[in-house]
């Protein structure tokens, strides 16, 4: 097989439930491969639904009064984020063969934080959803058409 170390971004959405299956079949029965499923955090949201002693004001980004805040809110939220992943997909990765690896990945934008996490790992290929909501939506800037503009490995996006 071409492709040995995939990764595949997920947000919960149904495309992305949809990429899974397709990467899930691309990787197949090999044992040697590695298929990464990737959850991004923005880094403006890390705080949200956790105890800050900085509350956020509406329009504006959340303020953290130092980095021991802000690093704790960013782990809880990445432990948080892969409890929800693992519930979410193990069942359907459990009959894999290949190595799974789960990732909560935090980036300033999730586009960015998809194509970071491919050069850190030297990921092969990405898988990822598409909404297909029309060039109205290309026009304003997709995650999936900005990363198959930003990243230098080939993007399949399923719809």
């Amino acid at each position: 097989m071409l492709y040995k170390n995939i990764m595949v971004a997920y947000d919960g959405s149904e495309p992305a439930n949809e990429a899974l299956i397709v990467a899930k079949d691309m990787i197949g029965d090999d044992a040697g491969a590695t298929l990464h499923i990737v959850s991004i955090i923005p880094i403006g949201s890390a705080g949200i639904g956790l105890d800050s002693p900085v509350q956020p004001v509406v329009g504006m980004s959340q303020v953290f009064t130092d980095m021991d805040t802000f690093n704790t809110l960013l782990a809880n939220a990445k432990d948080e984020t892969l409890t929800n992943l693992h519930e979410e997909v193990d069942d359907v990765v459990r009959d894999v063969k290949c190595h799974v690896e789960f990732a909560a990945y935090a980036a300033a934008k999730p586009a960015y934080g998809i194509c970071e996490y491919a050069a850190d790992n030297k990921i092969d290929m990405i898988v990822m959803g598409r909404r297909g909501l029309g060039a109205l939506r290309a026009m304003l800037g997709s995650v999936s058409y900005a990363v198959l503009h930003e990243c230098d490995i080939p993007v399949v996006t399923v719809k």
